[in-house]
């Protein structure tokens, strides 16, 4: 019968796949002039960081030349984040690709010249949606739609499939994030990885069988199986940014800002309000203070109706972010009536169009989900109901340790009892807590869990390198980030310390920043990892004309020309073409200490 496997350990399936990749890893040293025994193989992991067709193209650059220069079978792991994924994806369509390479010309081909219909592109949307309609959401829109347009294929098989048909190659990770557990702080509950075997949090050590995933489970056992996503599914999901309400809500924000057809109309109250209501709901993600956007809506609201013929007022004075959703979604569902009310002449169809669009958008970010409040009887059960509400507020600065949340599971229990109610599910849950005190309380109760793009929290899949169990000696980190090129280093260094992870420490001057250097190494010392960081964009590959280059390729832009991926695949290839003998020497230096 499956069920999760809770524990702080690699799968079989995993363990046994490594063995025989070992063997392949010794070689490619051997081939290289460093000879070692097979106890003494480093484990060393590739990293490819998110950034659109970016990191597609420019980790599929940066592989090609470890090919070329006979670096990539020293590789025990990949791990990718969104755009990364999508190159990892279309490389391991073909078994064994990392043994010839003409894997990688195939996709490169692809990416310049090939095409999926839009038809093909909507049968494929209209699949999921008979599949999972009770689930259907936006990331299904996004895989279906948007990652065949950028990758040119629809990739039907699944991750599972990778165990029968992969020996030879690194073994791959692919990482996503729960969207819960990022805004309620729960580091170890957040990251979340997917491999052929086995997908699961990847610090909290809770696991099921990678063709289990998204199949329902009660009390840690499967009661209802379904499909495995396929491919094109996991890449968009791996690359959901617009899953985030955040993120979905910013975007709102620049559209109505800078949309074409909205700027002709910034100046009107129907477009101010929606605008309004946008930073409104932003303020629960920046704690800026709402009370100028409270003022600003309601002199907007002034004198208007709602759907039920109320008075439209927003206050949020004293009132939850549930009644503060509410609130903007009855306003937001009005404001389309209200955009046309003030411009009675407006004959714009596409503007109305795109407005509809938005406020259904905007609609479904606000949706509010209904609490669920335990009734009160005697003054014994309104005591203990205050108790465990003073537990719970004292607990919020102490997610990540397992004392409140066990204290809270006992007195829950005994609440249960008290009332007579069915407690035995309690018991189950506690005796969990007590077996894998890190699993957070949270995730135990969760009915669903939402993942999504985990670059919307670090750009790079430093924590799947991280699980202690997995031993890595090197790290060699491609970073096709826009912006700071040292940020994921930072912010890993961050999180590594609140976890109390072993990480390098991280140095670096104010011009590595503004003119990055194509090749870094931080040494790990004790438990710690070392950390190769290749910049995708640097002073060595591109001279004087870094920003050009920087500009040239965004993250969100329509697909690369085949000039453009020609030129990026060889950008990033450079990296590692300079700097062979280096990673070389690292290598040699990990084996001698090891």
């Amino acid at each position: 019968m499956a069920q999760v496997r809770i524990q702080h350990s690699l799968s079989d399936g995993e363990k046994n796949y490594l063995s025989g990749r070992k063997l392949c890893v010794q070689k490619c040293l051997v081939k290289n002039n460093i000879p070692c025994t097979l106890s003494k193989v480093p484990n060393i992991a590739i990293l490819g960081s998110g950034g659109g067709e970016r990191a597609m193209v420019g980790l599929l650059g940066s592989l090609s030349q470890m090919g070329e220069a006979g670096l990539l079978d020293a590789a025990l792991y990949m791990s990718g984040v969104s755009g990364s994924t999508w190159c990892m994806a279309s490389l391991y369509e073909k078994p064994n690709w990392s043994s010839d390479m003409e894997q990688i010309k195939v996709v490169a081909e692809r990416l310049g010249h090939g095409s999926v219909s839009r038809k093909e592109r909507v049968w494929h949307l209209i699949g999921y949606y008979r599949a999972n309609f009770f689930n259907f959401s936006l990331t299904d829109v996004w895989s279906a739609l948007v990652v065949p347009e950028i990758v040119k294929k629809i990739d039907k098989s699944t991750l599972s499939n990778y165990q029968k048909c992969h020996d030879k190659d690194p073994y791959p990770i692919y990482t996503v994030i729960n969207q819960d557990c990022k805004y309620e702080h729960l580091q170890r509950e957040t990251f979340f990885e997917l491999t052929p075997h086995e997908a699961g949090y990847t610090l909290a050590g809770a696991f099921v069988e990678t063709s289990d995933f998204g199949s329902i489970f009660n009390k840690g056992v499967l009661t209802r199986r379904k499909p495995e996503m396929d491919m094109t599914y996991l890449q968009g999901l791996c690359g959901s940014a617009l899953a985030d309400k955040e993120v979905i809500l910013k975007i709102l924000k620049e559209w109505l800002e800078g949309g074409e057809n909205m700027k002709a109309l910034k100046d009107h109250k129907g477009v101010q309000l929606l605008s309004t209501v946008v930073d409104l709901q932003l303020c629960q993600y920046t704690v800026c203070d709402p009370a100028p956007l409270l003022k600003t809506a309601n002199e907007l609201l002034l004198g208007k109706m709602g759907l039920d013929g109320c008075m439209l007022q927003l206050n949020f004075d004293g009132k939850n972010s549930a009644d503060q959703n509410e609130q903007i979604q009855t306003v937001t569902s009005a404001a389309s009536k209200f955009f046309f009310e003030w411009n009675k002449d407006l004959v714009n169809l596409e503007v109305r169009e795109e407005l509809d669009v938005f406020v259904k958008t905007l609609d479904k970010v606000t949706e509010k989900s209904p609490d669920k409040l335990v009734g009160g009887g005697s003054k014994v059960d309104e005591l203990l109901k205050k108790f465990i509400d003073r537990v719970k507020q004292e607990a919020v600065a102490l997610q990540s340790h397992a004392g409140p949340r066990l204290m809270l599971q006992v007195l829950e229990l005994y609440y249960g009892i008290h009332r007579e109610e069915d407690w035995t599910h309690l018991v189950v849950e506690l005796n969990t807590l007590l077996k894998a005190p890190h699993i957070d309380k949270r995730l135990l109760q969760s009915e669903t869990t939402h993942f999504e793009d985990a670059g919307l929290l670090v750009n790079s899949p430093y924590m799947s390198a991280l699980r202690h169990e997995r031993e890595i000696d090197l790290i060699i980190s491609f970073d096709f980030s826009a912006g700071n090129p040292m940020e994921t280093l930072t912010e890993t260094a961050e999180e590594c310390k609140d976890l109390g992870i072993s990480f390098p420490k991280i140095q670096y001057t104010k011009s590595d920043v503004s003119s990055p250097k194509g090749f870094y190494v931080f040494k790990g010392l004790k438990k710690a990892p070392t950390v190769i960081h290749i910049p995708l964009f640097n002073v060595d590959n591109c001279g004087s004309k870094l920003e050009d280059y920087r500009k040239k390729y965004g993250t969100f832009q329509g697909a690369y020309s085949p000039e453009m991926i020609e030129d990026l695949i060889k950008k990033a290839g450079e990296n590692v073409l300079n700097n062979k003998e280096t990673l070389l020497r690292v290598i040699k230096d990990i084996i001698e200490q090891k």
